[in-house]
């Protein structure tokens, strides 16, 4: 049988499905480069601080202690003045009512009635209503010193942690949100926020200040000329007038 001869057209047919796998294995080498760093094990798309790192709420208790030996007489005056910020805490973010424990069965059960009875008048003097307190009696076991225990819950915002620091900032070949970016700025976030509720639902809006309007309102009902500023003549200032057209004194 004689050879056949290839043609360079015979020659690009057979040699095309081996240039496609193999253009195919160089493509898929980097992509899968990409795919394994430690990046990817979260979506790339959370660039979000916010997603990437949340702030947790979450309802947590504030306590006060206050420590009274057999002896005393009521409270101290720095136990007054630690209770007067306490209170004010649990007005301004205090959830539900306010909870008191007495000790029962103490050496000092007598002075922590007295000491009770200055907590109730702090309430008083602080505006707390007596209906929103719970008294309950806790066993002390003898113990000399045991206090008085106030509590009520409250709102706690809790920033992330931010243990990840493996990747070496400096090169960064895949150009994507490092593990910690933004972590660090959502836990001094939370913090420092002065209201976790901000991070639940936003304020209500306060009323509108009405007592400019009701000027303007009441000019325009008299059927007069509104402006604030006029000129010498008693006639508004035309829009191009300078601030030295204005008469000094002669505004609203």
């Amino acid at each position: 049988m004689a050879p056949t001869v290839q043609g360079p057209l015979a020659l690009a047919r057979a040699t095309r499905p081996t240039l496609t796998i193999a253009a195919a294995l160089m493509l898929a080498v980097p992509a899968g480069g990409c795919w394994q760093g430690p990046r990817m094990q979260a979506p790339f798309t959370l660039s979000n601080p916010s997603e990437r790192h949340p702030i947790k709420v979450s309802q947590g208790e504030a306590l006060l202690d206050l420590s009274v030996s057999s002896r005393s007489r009521g409270l101290s005056q720095a136990q007054w003045d630690q209770l007067y910020r306490y209170l004010a805490g649990y007005q301004e973010a205090g959830r539900g009512g306010l909870t008191i424990k007495t000790p029962s069965g103490s050496a000092n059960q007598a002075a922590a009635k007295r000491a009770y009875e200055d907590v109730r008048h702090a309430m008083r003097r602080a505006g707390i209503s007596a209906r929103g307190v719970r008294v309950e009696p806790y066993y002390a076991k003898y113990d000399p010193a045991a206090p008085l225990r106030l509590s009520y819950l409250e709102l706690v915002a809790q920033g992330p942690d931010c243990p990840d620091w493996s990747e070496n900032l400096a090169r960064d070949p895949q150009n994507l949100p490092w593990p910690n970016m933004g972590c660090a700025t959502q836990k001094n976030l939370a913090a420092m926020v002065a209201d976790p509720e901000d991070f639940v639902a936003p304020h209500p809006e306060m009323p509108r200040p009405s007592e400019r309007r009701d000027v303007v309102w009441g000019k325009y009902v008299k059927g007069e000329m509104t402006g604030s500023k006029w000129a010498p003549e008693d006639r508004p200032l035309s829009e191009h007038a300078n601030s030295s057209d204005v008469e000094a004194g002669s505004s609203d």
